[in-house]
């Protein structure tokens, strides 16, 4: 096998994988690799119509990446009722995926649950919801965003806007269950850490305030 078709053989599997993308972030880079490796295939064959399309896709894969990564856009927390018939809606319509990271999650809400919606530029993006459980501890529920939005931001701003929102409910203190590998690297970058107390088990908390 040449190197040439070694080259198209990763351009042309670059391709494939791209496909599967989720994460539009993720999408685009991957993209972005691949029409690299179309570009320099078609350089080596000197075939115009490969490397001059693909050094366009290129361009244009960088822009939408900058434009992606610098670009300020704006996130609101939105609290609504733990009984909200939207809430219901929205984790009815998305249950396999929410099923996919927490398979336990099960929607029965209380009057004490604390629920909000995550909006980006005022659309619904993610669901986050916190229960008071018997011995006064709020538990985290829910935390999920959609696909295609979890590389872009939301994490971050939701546990600082709870930071600001939760202490004045009273909340001083978020603990969640640990999870698989990478929901604790999750919790980790989002500022929990592993209980110290003994009566809190096996869980990761963060301080609010």
């Amino acid at each position: 096998m040449t190197t040439i078709e070694i080259i198209g053989y990763i351009a042309s599997i670059l391709v494939i994988i791209s496909l599967t993308m989720t994460s539009v972030l993720r999408l685009r880079f991957v993209s972005l690799i691949g029409s690299i490796a179309w570009f320099i295939y078609g350089w080596m064959l000197t075939a115009p119509p490969i490397f001059i399309t693909n050094g366009i896709i290129i361009a244009i894969n960088i822009y939408f990446l900058v434009q992606m990564l610098t670009t300020k856009h704006y996130f609101r927390l939105l609290e609504v009722s733990p009984d909200s018939a939207y809430v219901r809606s929205f984790i009815e319509f998305h249950r396999k995926d929410i099923a996919r990271f927490v398979p336990s999650f099960e929607h029965k809400p209380h009057a004490n649950d604390l629920t909000f919606l995550i909006l980006r530029d005022m659309m619904p993006v993610g669901l986050f919801i916190t229960e008071k459980d018997a011995a006064g501890r709020y538990l985290i529920d829910l935390d999920y965003v959609i696909a295609g939005y979890r590389d872009l931001g939301p994490g971050k701003f939701l546990y600082e806007e709870l930071s600001r929102l939760l202490p004045a409910k009273g909340v001083r203190t978020l603990y969640s269950v640990p999870g698989n590998e990478a929901h604790q690297k999750y919790l980790l970058r989002m500022g929990f850490s592993p209980t110290t107390e003994a009566t809190s088990g096996n869980l990761f908390q963060r301080e609010m305030s």
